[in-house]
């Protein structure tokens, strides 16, 4: 799904900066050769074609495969933003895999009745296929509308849908390294019977020239309706049903993920083929603002539990929200997704920034604490719980937290986990953080009007011994006390 900026002339730009301090890309993105693509995938063996076995998507030998990888920009739009420092699509594509993405998602998105979709295969979507052959992974043809679907004025007609895929099969349909993702995001109307009534000649139409390529099938209402298969499902084999989750559909608990698609992935073939986040700021909207601690975390716990549900996590690239890199192609890490995207395609364990720092177990001296189960100690173990918390005294109006490194560290950021439950009242509002070097203490950053229950602080200071969390206002509540609730001050060097 494209995402909004006031600052861009087209819907999927974004405002640039941020507050973080950006992780340097360690994949190198060399130029894709290109000049040779049919030299360079003739010796490639193709991979495995995909098919469905009952809520599991096989290869030919029956074995699972994980459709876990990334989206990449579309081609078309590469070279819109005229504040990024774009990078072709094929090395997007060779970032993609140097991460171990199984498959990527290629959007096509500028489609209409008149689209010559000879020139636009050439361009946009041929030297791919070819690339993803040579590279040995899957390429989804992800047909990207974002739009209405039937009849009415605005809407996309059937015939247009239909005259792309009639185009698009035939050339693809034999080569098993490609999946179709039908119609990305129809969003009204609202109905599984309307969708499947408009979709199903599609379908029949694909399945004439390409009898056996694995289907990706959307849903209305931005591809969140799929549970209307479990009852009514299209009618053909080898079809899987796509979900797509931001933030703002809640917070990923057991009981929303099932209800929205879990439970369907007990019976259907199912894969999650959008989703992503990033902390309230310049790199997400309403949409798709949240945080690695409270939204990643407990997304991928619940991923890993379901293996045979694919993903593509939304997007590898500096341009569309909510965006893996800034604009100076520095992996967005900490609170934002790129990292984190990134480690759980390499295997790596499920944690968040504020449980794995570099000031767990550091000395703390607090201005006051309000029991002695809520210490200043609790600021810095690594728990990110309500149990894990610094409460300070009521009456305390400058709630203050010193924390002394065991050694000097070069501070990259800090992170300010603070509030109580999911309540955006209780988070801190108005603090400033101080850090102490050889030269003395110096203020790296005043916030006022916080909102955000992880907050990620740039520093960039080198040689700090000492960091002070100073807090002016602690909360925004008028039924709470006026406490500073403090999870965790994490410190990340770097």
């Amino acid at each position: 799904m494209h995402r909004s900026s006031s600052r861009a002339p087209r819907r999927w730009g974004l405002a640039f900066a941020s507050a973080l301090a950006a992780v340097a890309l360690s994949v190198p993105l060399a130029a894709h050769a290109a000049a040779e693509p049919e030299a360079a995938a003739a010796d490639a063996a193709p991979l495995p074609a995909l098919q469905v076995e009952g809520n599991r998507i096989v290869d030919a030998n029956g074995d699972d495969v994980a459709l876990r990888g990334v989206s990449v920009l579309a081609p078309e739009q590469n070279d819109l933003c005229e504040y990024c420092n774009a990078r072709p699509t094929s090395e997007l594509i060779d970032v993609a895999v140097d991460w171990n993405s199984r498959v990527v998602r290629l959007p096509v998105t500028e489609i209409g009745a008149t689209t010559d979709l000879a020139a636009y295969d050439a361009q946009y979507i041929a030297p791919y296929v070819t690339q993803a052959v040579e590279r040995g992974v899957y390429l989804i043809i992800d047909l990207h509308l974002v739009r209405n679907y039937g009849d009415a004025a605005g809407a996309v007609p059937r015939s247009t849908v239909e005259r792309f895929w009639d185009y698009i099969a035939p050339i693809y349909g034999s080569n098993p390294n490609v999946v179709f993702e039908v119609f990305n995001e129809p969003i009204s109307p609202a109905s599984w019977t309307t969708w499947k009534d408009y979709i199903q000649p599609v379908v029949d139409g694909i399945r004439e020239v390409a009898p056996d390529t694995l289907l990706l099938m959307g849903s209305p209402q931005w591809s969140t309706m799929l549970n209307g298969a479990l009852t009514d499902p299209i009618v053909g084999d080898d079809i899987a049903y796509v979900y797509h989750l931001y933030p703002n559909q809640g917070a990923p608990t057991t009981a929303l993920l099932d209800q929205k698609f879990g439970t369907a992935a007990q019976t259907l073939p199912v894969v999650v083929s959008e989703f992503g986040w990033n902390p309230p700021g310049e790199f997400s909207d309403s949409i798709t603002a949240g945080t690695t601690t409270n939204w990643g975390v407990p997304f991928r716990t619940y991923m890993d539990a379901r293996p045979w549900i694919g993903w593509q996590a939304w997007i590898l690239d500096n341009f569309w929200k909510p965006q893996m890199f800034d604009y100076d192609w520095n992996i967005l890490a900490g609170e934002h997704q790129g990292q984190f995207v990134k480690d759980w395609l390499a295997g790596s364990p499920n944690t968040s920034p504020c449980a794995d720092h570099d000031a767990i177990g550091a000395g703390v001296q607090v201005s006051s604490q309000n029991s002695a189960s809520t210490p200043g100690s609790k600021a810095v173990d690594g728990d990110c719980s309500d149990a894990g918390r610094w409460l300070s005294a009521v009456g305390d109006t400058t709630p203050t937290a010193t924390l002394t490194l065991a050694q000097p560290l070069d501070v990259a950021s800090v992170g300010i986990y603070s509030g109580y439950g999911t309540s955006t009242g209780t988070v801190l509002v108005d603090f400033s953080v101080e850090v102490h070097t050889n030269a003395g203490w110096q203020t790296v950053a005043t916030v006022t009007g916080n909102t955000q229950g992880a907050r990620e602080i740039a520093v960039g200071v080198a040689g700090v011994d000492q960091l002070r969390l100073v807090v002016t206002n602690p909360s925004a509540s008028t039924t709470e006390a006026k406490i500073a609730r403090v999870h965790e001050i994490a410190v990340h060097a770097g």
